[in-house]
């Protein structure tokens, strides 16, 4: 009989780990969502925007995201995810925009501090932060 529950218990318990999600794919999984985005950009757009993004695993990277409506573009940029940090390695996006950036999540996973830079296909980099948060 106690082999039985012994025999039990250790199951359930290989259940629990093997659900656990690490590394990349746990902030993946904590990051997905909508957020709102809090842009200001040197050049582009003199104000600070607000404007709304999706992250979304990439389908493609089981270690990167989408990162949907990059820019307020309508578009989406590829990161990759490493550590705390997202990394938007230099990609064309559509309507010819050169993208490449950095940001840092926080350890609560509610906000992310992006730098990037957009070059619209002038030569003219525009500068840009952008802070995401999340409820």
């Amino acid at each position: 009989m106690s082999l039985i529950i012994l025999s039990t218990l250790v199951s359930a318990q290989s259940c629990e780990i093997a659900s656990e999600l690490t590394g990349a794919a746990a902030t993946i999984d904590k990051i997905e969502g909508e957020w709102s985005c809090d842009e200001q950009s040197s050049i582009y757009k003199a104000t600070a925007e607000v404007y709304t993004v999706y992250i979304s695993p990439d389908p493609d990277n089981a270690s990167g995201v989408i990162i949907d409506n990059f820019y307020g573009l309508q578009t989406a940029a590829r990161a990759n995810v490493v550590g705390m940090s997202l990394i938007i390695p230099n990609q064309s996006l559509e309507g010819d925009f050169d993208v490449s950036g950095s940001g840092i999540i926080s350890s609560n996973h509610k906000e992310i501090d992006m730098t990037y830079e957009v070059d619209d296909g002038s030569g003219v980099i525009d500068n840009a932060t952008a802070l995401y948060t999340k409820e």
